[in-house]
């Protein structure tokens, strides 16, 4: 979280100085119109999202920043992206000042460095095919620091691996998406010409037609995404459904195996212990050995009989405490079991369903006693979030890592559990793993049904 703040303020840093030198360098000024004009158009396509799909969310932010590098100086361009830029999680005050201040300032050193090649080019930029060239540069930069800085905030700020961080920012398939990025550069290329014509009547006629392209899309894309929902929810109702039918059954075997098992070794280590003091009271020493070793050696296997009958009853504790509340004991736990540190950061914003919370759970149990177990770390960080509606919950350690390329072994099957556990509530698993380096496990898990 520090690095990620760090790189927020040198981010903004960079586009105030960077915008401050421009305007020392700037002989062009447009008209008062012309700002108020551009810094609406932006304020208006980031207000009026269309979503593409789950992850995806596309504006019409970035076609029309595009016109802007591709018609003004740096200086002008850079100021309009800063006024005209908007989150609206900002007046909701969901994301940090920092955060907010960085996601302008990314966006004012993209529209600088399109702009600034832009401007560099003494022809005509709409004159094909050099002008057109330039543009293509111009529009490869902006995108290129745009998804950079917004890569490595996405890396610092949740402590994912960056590989993790382009998957969740670049839709699938990465084809489509560059594609779309192609489309909506060219659809600013045709606003920028357009004004360059017809100034103001551009409003009247071009951006109307493009919002209306995209809504088109959005329409489409909420239609398959309204199916993947109405798909998660059907996941959901039914693990809920076994969770219930399953919880008797769950509660009266652990009795039994309590009786069964643990109960009938404390009662055999008390009877040992009774006889090894009649043994050391008549001076059998070799008597009272063997008896003590038999108590412990049965305390020992009571021990860990209670061990795996607790962790089964802590399923139950969720419908009681919730999620957080369970993890925490579980890992107050575990670290007296296995002497280890281990950290517990961040938490969820809401209750997830109880399907979601009891396999997450699952799911945590299995990753960090495997972590304990075979990655030889007594220092592991247990990381849960919530992002886009999901529930992200992450086991760290720093041991010696493995190849996940590697087929594992049959007696290993908790990696194939954790998966099938979810799968069955629309959920995945993430697993991320560098020899020498350590183990990422993550499971993103649906956090609340859709309404």
């Amino acid at each position: 979280m520090n690095q990620a703040r760090v790189l927020a303020w040198v981010s903004i840093a960079a586009a105030v100085s960077a915008t401050a030198l421009a305007w020392t360098r700037t002989d062009a000024v447009p008209s008062v119109a012309a700002f108020i004009f551009w810094i609406v158009l932006l304020l208006a396509a980031e207000v009026l999202p269309v979503s593409l799909g789950l992850q995806a969310r596309v504006t019409m932010s970035f076609p029309i920043t595009v016109a802007i590098a591709v018609l003004f100086e740096p200086a002008v361009a850079m100021t309009i992206a800063a006024v005209g830029a908007f989150d609206g999680r900002e007046l909701k005050r969901e994301i940090p000042i920092w955060l907010a201040l960085f996601n302008r300032s990314q966006l004012v050193l993209a529209v600088g460095a399109a702009s600034l090649i832009a401007s560099a080019y003494p022809g005509n930029l709409f004159a094909f095919p050099t002008g057109a060239a330039v543009i293509v540069a111009a529009v490869v930069s902006h995108v290129i620091v745009n998804l950079g800085l917004v890569m490595t905030m996405l890396t610092l700020y949740r402590q994912v691996p960056l590989r993790s961080a382009i998957d969740s920012l670049l839709p699938k398939p990465v084809g489509g998406f560059l594609l779309s990025q192609s489309v909506l550069g060219t659809l600013g290329v045709a606003t920028a010409a357009a004004y360059a014509r017809i100034h103001f009547f551009v409003a009247a006629f071009l951006i109307p037609l493009l919002f209306a392209r995209l809504s088109l899309l959005g329409a489409r894309a909420q239609q398959e995404l309204a199916q993947q929902v109405q798909s998660q929810q059907r996941a959901l109702l039914d693990a809920t459904e076994k969770v219930f039918e399953d919880r008797e059954h769950e509660r009266n075997e652990i009795a039994e195996n309590i009786h069964d098992s643990a109960l009938q070794l404390l009662v055999g280590a008390a009877y040992a212990s009774g006889n090894s003091l009649h043994f050391l009271n008549q001076g059998h020493l070799d008597d009272a050995r063997t008896a003590l070793t038999t108590t412990k050696d049965a305390l020992e296997d009571a021990i860990v009989d209670l061990r795996s009958s607790l962790t089964d009853l802590r399923r139950s504790s969720i419908e009681e405490g919730g999620l957080m509340e369970t993890i925490e004991r579980f890992a107050d736990q575990m670290r007296v079991l296995w002497a280890a540190d281990i950290r517990i950061e961040g938490r969820t914003q809401q209750e997830p369903p109880i399907p979601v919370s009891l396999a997450a759970f699952q799911i945590l149990q299995e990753g960090l006693t495997n972590a304990l177990k075979h990655s030889g770390s007594r220092s592991i960080v247990v990381r849960v979030g919530e992002y886009d509606g999901m529930v992200h919950i992450a086991v760290e350690d720093d041991g010696p890592g493995f190849d996940v390329e590697t087929e594992p072994s049959p007696e290993h099957m908790g990696l194939q559990l954790m998966r099938q556990r979810a799968d069955r509530v629309g959920g995945r698993i993430e697993l991320h793993s560098t020899p020498g380096v350590g183990t990422r496990l993550e499971a993103v898990l649906p956090g609340r049904a859709s309404s």
